[in-house]
């Protein structure tokens, strides 16, 4: 009998003890669900900060034949454009999904010879030689990121181009027209000086087993000038992605866009982007790479002397 108190004695006393611990592990909260656990496949959502790079270097060389024949009746015509741009670009998740934005171009132009650009209806050439850089125009918005179905966003939101340069000097035009032309008559207000731009964006992100991401947007976008005897102007700008990614974060895919000047005589200016991308799907640093090739007129065939072939890059980290 005492052998089997004792026993019972001892059975009592592991469970009073192991009883507080029990109560303890089981009020202990949950670990929370952290940044590591999150998953921000859309790139309308969540915080961003990064660099956008556009490139453009073209030069053609054309004889022209004199209206009046003589024994100097054919002249060369030669042109050499370099643009580069370097946007800041920030995205701010203030609440829920609404989100700040903004931009801020710096821009460098070198051009030489004789240059021809069409700025939305507003025929512009020079043949003077200039090079400079300058702040472009800086670009402030709200936008409202969302999801309808787990592997389905919605975007939406407008902005506001402030002009840093009203009234530009003969040599910043040129400068800045250097760089117009960059990335086929999208995101114009960076770089088209002498105008207010109020911009409206609507699009979509969808993913696939998050191997296959496909994004569509399009925008309108309203240049209000600043000097006498200029004219407002509108661009409709719609724009489509396919992006493959087969090993994780890194991917590759293809940008297919038309932009719709309603105020010039070039209807539509089609282009197509290859490209290679890194982008993780939780907080990280992103990298892109890819060539904007213009396909029709004005400005293409991009890869046809004097045609616009444009090398992006595209550097940050999101959070």
């Amino acid at each position: 009998m005492s052998t089997t108190k004792a026993s019972l004695g001892t059975l009592f006393l592991m469970l009073s003890l192991a009883t507080p611990a029990l109560a303890q592990e089981a009020a202990a909260p949950r670990q929370p669900t952290t940044d590591k656990t999150k998953e921000r496949w859309a790139k309308s959502q969540g915080g961003r900060f990064g660099f956008e790079v556009d490139v453009l270097s073209s030069s053609y060389q054309k004889q022209v034949v004199e209206a009046r024949p003589g024994p100097d009746d054919v002249t060369l015509e030669e042109s050499d454009r370099l643009g580069v741009t370097i946007t800041a670009v920030a995205q701010y998740k203030v609440f829920a999904g609404l989100h700040l934005d903004a931009e801020m171009p710096f821009v460098y132009g070198n051009v030489s010879g004789l240059q021809r650009t069409d700025l939305f209806g507003k025929p512009f050439w020079s043949e003077a030689d200039h090079n400079h850089f300058f702040f472009g125009n800086p670009t402030f918005g709200l936008h409202y990121a969302g999801n309808a179905l787990p592997n389905l966003a919605l975007f939406g939101g407008m902005s506001m181009t402030v002009p840093l340069h009203p009234h530009p000097s003969s040599r910043l035009e040129v400068a800045a027209v250097a760089n117009f032309p960059a990335r086929a008559y999208f995101d114009a207000q960076r770089v088209l000086l002498g105008h207010w731009a109020l911009r409206a964006r609507i699009g979509t992100e969808i993913h696939f087993g998050k191997v296959l991401f496909l994004t569509h947007d399009v925008a309108s976008q309203i240049f209000m000038p600043t000097r006498e005897g200029d004219f407002t102007k509108t661009v409709i700008e719609q724009g489509n992605e396919i992006e493959f990614r087969p090993f994780g974060s890194f991917g590759i895919g293809m940008r297919l866009q038309a932009a719709f000047p309603l105020s010039s005589s070039n209807s539509a200016q089609l282009a197509a982007e290859p490209f290679i991308n890194w982008e993780p799907l939780v907080k990280g640093s992103f990298a892109r790479v890819g060539a904007l090739v213009a396909l029709d007129d004005d400005l293409g065939f991009g890869l046809n002397q004097g045609k616009v072939a444009t090398i992006r890059v595209a550097l940050g980290s999101k959070w």
